[in-house]
């Protein structure tokens, strides 16, 4: 008999003739004697008996014996093990582990994360049980949609990934990211629709609708600055137009197109006609709705000629069906083609080849349901201008800011995998189950009315009762409204399935059900074996998942978790390819939101006046909880501060509300962004003063006047978080009362409240103001996929009418969080990060460096440092500073690795002065110092303004003074500058140095004061030596320039 330890695992090769494995479940064991003195009471064993031919099993509590086993000593209290494979694979990745005082624990089999895994297992199980109820008509079902998930899980996804900002924007020190993938996939749909260098991105489809729709009215605010677009639409998704109308503040005006021209060109004339001119219309236009409906895109290029019209379309639900159709099946089934075209407004809507000229294409297909991912299509040159953020060296054009990366890569290899040809011959395939399944029906069942539309390859049915909607539901079909039903044709609808829908109308009809005959049966297998991923993408996909793992110890910039998906990501791999049910869905939604809002203290009679959301992240969170707020409160003037996430002003701007852009006269925007101390908290007497403003400008018009303040728990890039006493107290002090308060806290509401507490207007927990709001994101603390959640507070439906479905993996990630880490882990996980934070403080100012930090905030600002030290640890530069972050997944040996970066130049800069002290001393005749220049402190402002007036002293072509200035700002926050001091610190001279990414230094311009100028070229050799030995000694590359070594006198 053989004990295996609680702690070590044991590698078992059984021997298929002649071993069998036993385990014993629950055993009591009275004396510890009885197995051996290291084993203690209770515990259950692990038992190999070797020579038994068989051994009776239960299936339901039996380990299957495979030819790699590890095996636990467990503990009966934590019930039955199972060598389920996802227990297996858990175990098996902990050779990529990062661990942390929490997930550490986790290698101790007693541990509950194995009571955990045993019910994720089960949850498995069920799900993809060959009894399991099947949706075949329903894509987030169908197999060979799935596939691509099994190949994501084996090259080791999920890991930490953020598809952040626009495609084409690259930051070469984050590359958790898909992007090429996504770039070779735009430029495929673009294609397509006649624009391969379209622009755009993936997300989900009520953001590609937003996006687009807001794209235009950026490009009408430049044609047409003094009139307000109008939105037309008809058989438009109304809840996706009712987000654009909240979040940009726009008008909708619904139309029939199937009304006689002329009455429409009437209708419209009025709400179009203004003294000022013709309004300009976006019109949104769908080519399969939810419901399975379309708009005549022939009778909206008729009204563009009456009216001034751009075209947005909605073709989230069929864009690859409609693009891969040929000439001739396109003209049999009178499906207008489209073309991606930056037209303008005068401009025929209808181009000279027939085809329909769209602004804005929404462009899905392969996961045509309400939370698939699709990609939004806009000409390059359309739409407003984008505003660079240096935090993520990128605009921040999107409107949800980070993005879940599996789902672009996923499309990107459907569409490498089929390619227009394979869709074709798919959606063929598709089409002609659905010809078969309407024969039947109109020939058993005359008086069922079913419709197929030609843009999608939907069957309608019309006036059902409410058993064959619950029975077609249970099939994947989407009740769209009263008495009708929409079923999609999926690749894998075999016989039976078209059988069980012809059985549902059978039964009521008293028809008698016959078979029907399909050209494929297994459709799936024919195209997975026509149509294989190709294999170098494993391979490609696996070498980057094996880089992230080695760059993840020092990703310290962004606030992210790398520790959770590196220990669970494989758990959750298994979950890729799997359809999970709506009613999990929605339970554990319900569940996570009631826990959520008791942990921010909310009273029970308080709940049903809160609603939560999930979100994309705490981008968007923010966005529908200000919006929220507004629909409450409207005319509110908003306020945030000067540190507030860079995308809360983005929301502002966006909303023509907020900005009272046609407000008549012109009149100053409904929000403020006010200024914050030099920790990054709000300053409540300049937001008294600027409140006051806004009151009295009110109530001269005779308006009244709500505050909605948009709070910080633990900004983005110092930590701070805003004091509502203080501001409270301030306000009050004045006899002005916060309406709606809300916190973004995309951070630190992952790892607790933080003093935060939800309650209605008005309420104070502990002399502190309640919170009507709150936002953090999934991605951060969590280091779940990217997504997020909003608590708001909403007596009315306010919140529902913003809600957007959210990948239903999201919800399975946060649940898995919740269970997985306690409240108590999560402390510890907490203290854990406040103490690497402590000491990479205590680090750098022992080597004398500049920080900045916040109380109970893990971000350390510090003084800029080089920039290949910046690029090594993936750290966030924002003017003078940079950040480290220290997340869960960043250790105490990587801190200590950090400050050796930093000291380590510094030893090899004082070596380098030591050489070249004596030669400049003897030039000048004095005695020196030689030091960095540091961008903080006065000798940096110093040299800043010395350099406006210098004085170059040899001639160079295309000089200018201008240009200096830049080369000095660079100089400056490179860190690496070298300055010469005299005895009384005066600056005798300065050699400007710019340090790059890639491990590299340019050489810059050399200041020099007036009365060296003669000795001008000793100097300059001088620092050549001096260049020379820091490059050398740093192993870093030398660059030079016209500038370099050029001398100004100073």
């Amino acid at each position: 008999m053989a004990l295996i330890s609680s702690t070590e695992a044991l590698d078992l090769e059984l021997s298929e003739k002649s071993s069998s494995l036993v385990i014993t479940k629950n055993q009591q064991v009275s004396t510890a004697s009885e197995l051996g003195k290291d084993t203690k009471p209770g515990e259950v064993t692990l038992v190999v008996v070797k020579y038994i031919k068989e051994v009776p099993i239960s299936t339901k509590h039996s380990l299957v014996p495979t030819k790699r086993l590890i095996g636990y000593t467990q503990s009966h209290t934590h019930g039955t093990y199972t060598n389920s494979a996802i227990r297996r694979t858990f175990l098996d990745s902990q050779i990529q582990w990062i661990s942390n005082p929490v997930i550490s624990k986790w290698r101790d089999p007693r541990h509950r994360i194995h009571d955990l895994l045993n019910e994720v297992s089960e949850l498995h199980e069920k799900w993809t049980h060959a009894s399991t109820p099947k949706r075949p008509f329903s894509p987030a079902a169908d197999p060979l949609w799935l596939e691509p998930g099994r190949l994501l899980a084996q090259a080791g996804l999920p890991w930490y990934n953020n598809q952040l900002s626009m495609p084409n924007e690259l930051d070469t020190s984050f590359p958790y990211h898909f992007k090429s993938f996504e770039q070779k996939l735009i430029r495929e749909k673009g294609t397509r629709v006649g624009d391969p260098d379209a622009c755009g991105y993936f997300c989900d489809s009520i953001e590609a609708n937003c996006y687009g729709i807001r794209a235009l009215q950026q490009e009408l605010r430049k044609d047409y600055p003094t009139l307000q677009p109008v939105v037309l639409y008809d058989s438009f998704n109304e809840k996706d137009l009712l987000s654009a109308k909240v979040f940009f503040g726009l008008q909708l005006h619904r139309i029939d197109l199937q009304d006689e021209l002329e009455d429409i060109r009437r209708r419209l004339a009025a709400v179009l006609t203004t003294a000022a001119g013709v309004r300009p219309v976006i019109f949104a236009a769908t080519l399969a709705s939810s419901g399975g409906y379309y708009d005549d895109l022939n009778v909206i290029c008729r009204l563009s000629q009456i009216f001034p019209l751009m075209l947005h379309v909605d073709a989230s639900r069929n864009f690859d069906y409609i693009t891969t159709l040929s000439h001739k099946r396109r003209k049999q089934l009178g499906v207008q083609k489209l073309t991606l075209s930056a037209r303008k407004i005068s401009q025929p809507l209808q181009l000279r080849d027939g085809s329909i000229a769209a602004s804005t294409i929404s462009a899905g297909g392969v996961f045509h349901v309400e939370s698939s991912p699709v990609i939004v299509l806009k000409p390059t040159s359309l739409g407003g201008e984008t505003i660079r953020v240096e935090y993520i060296q990128a605009s921040d054009s999107s409107l949800a800011g980070s993005r879940d990366a599996l789902t672009p890569l996923w499309m990107a290899i459907q569409e490498m995998r089929f390619g227009a040809a394979g869709f074709r011959d798919i959606y063929k395939h598709c089409a002609s189950l659905r010809n078969s399944l309407v024969q039947i029906l109109r020939k058993k069942i005359p008086n069922l009315v079913v419709l197929t539309p030609p843009y999608s390859l939907d069957v309608i049915f019309k006036h059902c009762s409410q058993e064959q909607i619950d029975s077609l539901t249970l099939l994947g079909g989407i009740s769209a409204c009263d008495g009708e039903i929409v079923l999609s044709m999926q690749p894998s609808v075999t016989e039976a399935d078209l059988a069980s829908v012809v059985d549902v109308f059978s039964r009521t009809a008293n028809a008698q059900t016959s078979r029907i005959e399909v050209a494929e049966n297994d459709a799936t297998e024919k195209f997975s074996k026509m149509y294989p991923i190709p294999a170098s993408i494993s391979g490609e996909l696996s070498r980057t998942v094996d880089t992230w793992k080695i760059l993840t110890r020092s990703a310290a910039g962004y606030p992210v978790n790398m520790s959770f998906p590196s220990a669970l990501g494989p758990v959750i791999g298994h979950f890729l390819d799997v359809d999970i049910p709506a009613d999990w869905i929605k339970e554990k939604s319900k569940e996570i939101f009631t826990e959520r809002m008791k942990s921010f203290g909310l009273e029970p009679g308080h709940m049903s006046s809160f609603k939560g959301a999930f979100t994309t992240g705490s981008t968007m969170g923010n966005r529908m909880g200000i919006h929220v707020a507004l629909l409450r409160l409207p005319g509110a003037h908003v306020y945030f501060s000067s540190e507030t996430h860079y995308s809360v002003k983005k929301t502002m701007r966006d909303c023509d509300d907020l900005t009272n852009r046609w407000i008549k006269p012109a009149r100053k925007a409904r929000y403020s962004q006010i200024p914050c101390d030099e920790m990054g908290r709000i300053l409540p007497g300049a937001l008294v003063k600027q409140a006051l403003l806004d009151r009295d400008a009110c109530q001269r018009r005779d308006e009244e006047y709500y505050i909605i303040l948009v709070a910080n728990s633990g900004t983005t890039f110092v930590g701070a978080s805003d004091d509502l006493k203080d501001i409270s107290s301030a306000l009050k002090k004045v006899g002005l009362e916060i309406s709606h308060i809300h916190v973004d806290g995309a951070l630190n509401f992952g790892f607790g409240n933080f003093g935060a507490a939800l309650g209605p207007p008005g309420k104070t927990t502990n002399g502190v103001p309640c919170v009507q709001g709150v936002s953090f994101s999934h991605h951060k603390a969590m280091g779940s996929m990217v997504s997020g959640e909003v608590l708001c507070y909403c007596p009315g439906e306010e919140l529902s009418s913003l809600e957007w479905s959210i990948d239903p993996r999201s919800i399975f990630e946060t649940w898995l969080y919740s269970q997985a880490f306690t409240k108590t882990d999560k402390a510890n996980i907490l203290k854990y990060c406040l103490e690497n934070a402590s000491r990479l403080e205590s680090g750098l100012k022992r080597l004398g460096i500049s920080t900045k930090r916040n109380p109970d905030s893990i971000t350390v600002v510090l003084e800029r440092i080089p920039s290949w030290i910046i690029e090594e640890f993936s750290l966030r530069p924002e003017g003078d500073w940079v950040h480290f972050i220290t997340m869960p997944h960043v250790s105490p040996e990587t801190v200590d690795l950090f400050v050796d970066r930093i000291s380590w130049v510094q030893r090899q800069c004082l070596i380098t002065f030591s050489y070249v002290q004596p030669m400049i001393e003897a030039v000048i005749q004095q005695t020196v110092t030689i030091s960095r220049l540091r961008c903080q402190g006065s000798m940096a402002e110093k040299i800043a303004e010395l350099s406006k007036t210098a004085i170059p002293l040899v001639s160079q072509i295309g000089y200018t003074s201008s240009l200096t200035s830049a080369v000095v700002a660079s100089g400056i926050r490179s860190s690496l500058s070298v300055v010469i001091l005299d005895q009384d610190t005066g600056v005798e001279a300065v050699l400007l140095i710019e340090t790059f990414r890639q491990t590299a230094i340019r050489i810059g311009p050399l200041l020099i004061k007036s009365i060296h100028a003669d000795r001008s070229t000793m100097i300059g050799t001088i620092a050549r030596q001096l260049a020379g030995f820091l490059a050398r000694h740093m192993n870093i590359g030398l660059q030079l320039n016209s500038m370099s070594y050029m001398p100004f006198a100073i």
